[in-house]
């Protein structure tokens, strides 16, 4: 039997497009033992891909180096006797653990020069402009597959949403008898990926009137955001806006997101998440470009701004106006809503 050992991405985002290479992997390997050695946190959402056998906790933070501790622990690995890795991040450190297990073949793109760590690598990354690509094109040897346009299709992410329980509802003070909208409003990336709090108010305000109601998800770090737009919704409509920032487990934040018939996130895990649902949703690209993280479903929708900066990949706008964001106007965003949501199709734009 193939054995298989997967470094997995250390942002929640990256781990879900990742997916896209373990359905690859399962097709081409039906009876493998597909483990993915990942941080901690990301093992709720693994449990939701069903072509993942095994978790292994990886132990080391982002941007932790350690060497020792990366010997031991690849030393420790031996005993498992993997045939093959793949090395999905792109630093040096993160192939560390696979060279000391003495894995057979591990293979990943180049990074920070992995030469000797890695056995198989590729160094054209410029020839797969999408992250999903650069994943995908690890299943295949570099005759196959030596750019995007030799790629067979790819599938896209999706992760088994659970049903909630009237008890998670009921703690969440959360009603069902309304057409819900999810709002990814968070990421951790920078406020030059966050859209602003009173356009998210302007977008739930109209939903809310047109008869639906309004989940506000996301980390305690989301909280303040989510807060802060709760304010500025009309204490009318304000009933129908559910905060849930900071409440919820990452599988719980998925079971609702399911729950919804649309969705607006900002490019954040929260709208990789919603894209792995298969929800429709408009997407918010501030500084960072579709081009390289869109989210994969054909049921999304992304906006970008057409200023002369965008994209610049910075996580705070030098300029210090976030022109890029703020061009994105709510308008444009229901127009998008409408075009994919029930509630909103009888409403003018």
């Amino acid at each position: 039997m193939l054995k298989i050992l997967i470094i997995a991405p250390s942002w929640l985002g990256d781990l879900i497009m990742s997916h896209a290479l373990y359905q690859i992997l399962r097709q081409q390997h039906p009876d493998a033992e597909i483990t993915l050695y990942a941080p901690r946190y990301q093992a709720p959402i693994i449990a939701r891909m069903p072509e993942i056998d095994r978790f292994m906790e990886n132990p080391f933070g982002h941007g932790s180096f350690r060497l020792k501790e990366r010997i031991k622990a690849g030393r420790a690995l031996r005993a498992e006797h993997f045939d093959r890795c793949y090395v999905l991040p792109n630093s040096f450190k993160s192939a560390l653990v696979p060279f000391f297990a003495r894995i057979p073949e591990r293979i990943g793109f180049k990074g920070e020069s992995r030469y000797f760590v890695l056995n198989h690598l590729r160094t054209n990354k410029q020839d797969f402009p999408r992250m999903v690509e650069r994943y995908a094109a690890l299943a295949y040897s570099k005759d196959q597959v030596k750019s995007a346009a030799d790629l067979p299709p790819i599938p896209n992410p999706k992760l088994q949403a659970h049903p909630v329980s009237p008890e998670l509802l009921e703690r969440l003070g959360v009603k069902t008898d309304r057409p819900l909208l999810a709002l990814g409003c968070g990421a951790n990336y920078g406020p030059a990926k966050l859209w602003p709090v009173e356009y998210f108010a302007a977008v739930s305000s109209a939903w809310i009137a047109a008869g639906g109601a309004v989940l506000g998800l996301g980390t305690k770090q989301d909280a303040p955001t989510v807060k802060a737009i709760a304010g500025h919704i009309d204490k009318t409509a304000r009933p129908y806006f559910y905060d849930t920032a900071g409440q919820t487990s990452l599988t719980e934040a998925l079971d609702l997101a399911a729950l919804c018939q649309g969705a607006v996130c900002n490019d954040s895990g929260m709208m990789h998440t919603v894209a792995a649902l298969d929800i429709p949703q408009c997407a918010i690209f501030g500084s960072t470009s579709t081009g390289y993280t869109p989210p994969l479903s054909d049921k999304a929708v992304c906006l970008e701004a057409a200023v002369a900066c965008h994209p610049c990949f910075k996580r705070t706008c030098s300029k210090g106006t976030y022109e890029c964001l703020k061009s994105l106007t709510p308008e444009m965003v229901l127009k998008e809503l409408a075009a994919r949501c029930p509630l909103l199709q009888k409403r003018e734009v």
